[in-house]
């Protein structure tokens, strides 16, 4: 059976679930599979999705509400005639719907994040990247056999071995949008309270956003300006985590969190707040936990990192050997073909 796969995002930003629906695209044309990406005109990674098995569709799309839209998406599809529609967010999982039920083709979605599902009720299947998201579903009423947990993934390839930090000054690092959800403000008063401790180290900020002001002006408040860098918008992750020893997840809210993925992939030492999503991927061999919005315990991890330097370089090897295992491509791009072979059978026995 030859497989065709509607990948769908209707965004303009960038954030972790277009960066899964982008590396999904990407991870099934480098297998062979005719992908058709459907995003919006406006989004700012398309360029990213320039591959020869990539069919690029975008669309202009006002709201749920664009009737005109609706029907451009759905006779896109219906022109590609994909084996199974896999969408993204809730935006993506209402055109989406609107196609799957008239071209009666199966739809698989990933929600993302935590909210009412009256936009997925087309879902043919659902694929959360956590247990948790599961167990969100099952409470509003989705019934098990309707979901399977596959996680999220990376293209970055692992490191061969961990690097050796300098004991003089190590440097965290740290990127994300710059929104009040992904912490940056506590990790800033945060990395203040470890220096006041006595302790030497740098911090790298990468990524941009309506609080990058905010941002700067609380590093001048602080008095940290000789001591942290805003790197700017990151296109080369590798590039940048490898600047840093050591990647802190700061976060408020966090479903999965697929910046933790890349710093695994990296070997970097880890400190992340429990958030849903990365209490899943790690656990307490792999990385260092604070409390979610707590500056103090944050300011904690930070510090316990440099003080034990073997245990920290032993729970970068465990996240990097989980990664490698778990959350690379090799890894979980197999189940997703596995279940879009599924979908695709058993649309055509009914």
């Amino acid at each position: 059976m030859t497989l065709k796969i509607t990948q769908l995002m209707i965004s303009k930003g960038f954030g972790g679930a277009e960066r899964l629906f982008i590396d999904m695209s990407v991870a099934l044309a480098d297998a062979g599979i005719q992908v058709q990406a459907i995003c919006h005109r406006d989004f700012v990674k398309q360029s990213a999705l320039q591959h020869p098995n990539i069919i690029l569709a975008p669309v202009h799309v006002r709201g749920a509400w664009d009737i005109f839209s609706a029907r451009h998406i759905t006779h896109a599809i219906r022109d590609f005639q994909p084996s199974v529609i896999h969408s993204h967010l809730a935006r993506g999982a209402w055109f989406a719907g609107r196609a799957a039920r008239t071209l009666r083709i199966p739809l698989a979605i990933n929600l993302h994040n935590y909210v009412k599902l009256k936009y997925y009720r087309d879902a043919t299947l659902f694929v959360p990247g956590t247990e948790d998201q599961k167990q969100y579903l099952i409470q509003h009423g989705i019934a098990a056999r309707q979901i399977q947990v596959i996680p999220h993934f990376s293209l970055l390839n692992p490191v061969d071995q961990l690097r050796v930090s300098d004991d003089a000054c190590p440097i965290f690092v740290s990127y994300g949008r710059m929104v009040k959800k992904k912490g940056f403000e506590v990790l800033l008063q945060a990395f203040k309270m470890m220096l006041d401790r006595g302790l030497n180290a740098r911090l790298i900020i990468g990524g941009d956003g309506p609080e990058r002001a905010t941002l700067r002006a609380l590093v001048q408040h602080l008095g940290l300006a000789a001591s942290v860098e805003f790197s700017g918008w990151v296109d080369d992750v590798a590039a940048f985590l490898d600047r840093g020893d050591i990647f802190v997840l700061p976060s408020l809210d966090e479903p999965f969190g697929i910046v933790v993925l890349e710093a695994m992939a990296r070997g970097k030492t880890i400190i992340s707040t429990r958030t849903k999503g990365p209490v899943e991927v790690l656990n307490e061999r792999m990385a260092y936990f604070a409390e979610v919005g707590d500056v103090t315990s944050l300011a904690h991890a930070m510090s316990a990192v440099l003080s034990d330097k073997q245990a920290s370089a032993d729970k970068a090897a465990s996240a990097l050997a989980s990664y490698r295992s778990d959350y690379s491509r090799q890894a979980v791009v197999p189940k997703f073909i596995d279940l879009y072979t599924r979908l695709a059978l058993g649309a055509g026995q009914n």
